[in-house]
């Protein structure tokens, strides 16, 4: 090896390093989240408050397949919603007056070895409501969901409350606030503007673990809820969505 290529191959794995972090922070960046209006539900992949719509073909493609669709009233079981892959969105028909949608999507294992790493699963997941009028129960690993009280949220992972889970609230002008659970997994905000809210929490959980043959040393899950507030001041639009590079 001459000289000047012992020089650049600590360059060149720094480099390579440096992409797999980039394209690891980018994907934990992201969210997917659920909208639900007129009979139809549309799972996006991108950021909500900055008006970010990943689309096909494109990133919305890397995912393992169309997640199903699990649509939930009062009083019925939990009926199951196949979908399919359009522009920006995977959509589904819905029927009747869902009380909650919820969607957990499958990504393909994220290697990390040239970081000394173990493989990483990532969990992504969304959930919508009608009101949060209504408590509704947890059904995901890590979940979000309405206790029934004034702009009141619970994170519950497991089953159990998930006591200092960071949860960011997005407005529908993509303006953004964040709490801290307290040690009941609840966390309250203030809900002035009318239109749609997302509500984003993540956790990691660094118990290695097996999916489909494949092994994993930390799982990162990152779960929405989506949620319309009919009342309110009139709300600011969302930004512009980033230009494609």
């Amino acid at each position: 090896m001459s000289l000047n290529q012992r020089l650049q191959a600590p360059l060149l794995t720094a480099l390579l390093a440096c992409g797999a972090l980039t394209a690891v922070n980018s994907v934990h960046a992201h969210q997917v989240w659920l909208e639900n209006a007129g009979g139809q539900a549309r799972l996006h992949f991108g950021e909500f408050n900055e008006n970010l719509r990943e689309t096909s073909p494109g990133r919305l493609d890397q995912f393992k397949g169309v997640p199903a669709l699990e649509q939930q009233r009062a009083g019925a079981a939990a009926q199951r919603v196949e979908g399919q892959l359009a522009k920006d969105a995977f959509v589904y028909t819905t029927t009747g007056t869902p009380d909650t949608l919820f969607a957990a999507a499958s990504y393909p294992l994220i290697d990390r070895s040239k970081r000394n790493l173990p493989a990483m699963i990532w969990q992504p997941s969304a959930r919508w409501v009608a009101s949060l009028a209504k408590p509704v129960a947890p059904t995901a690993p890590l979940d979000l969901v309405p206790t029934g009280k004034p702009g009141e949220l619970k994170v519950v992972y497991k089953g159990a409350p998930l006591p200092k889970a960071k949860v960011q609230l997005a407005a529908p002008s993509g303006w953004t606030r964040e709490a801290e659970a307290g040690e009941d997994g609840t966390v309250t905000f203030v809900t002035p503007w009318k239109g749609q809210y997302v509500a984003e929490v993540k956790h990691s959980d660094k118990t290695p673990g097996e999916v489909q043959g494949e092994k994993y040393g930390e799982a990162s899950y990152v779960t929405t809820l989506t949620f319309v507030l009919a009342d309110g001041m009139a709300s600011p639009v969302l930004p512009e969505p980033p230009k494609a590079h």
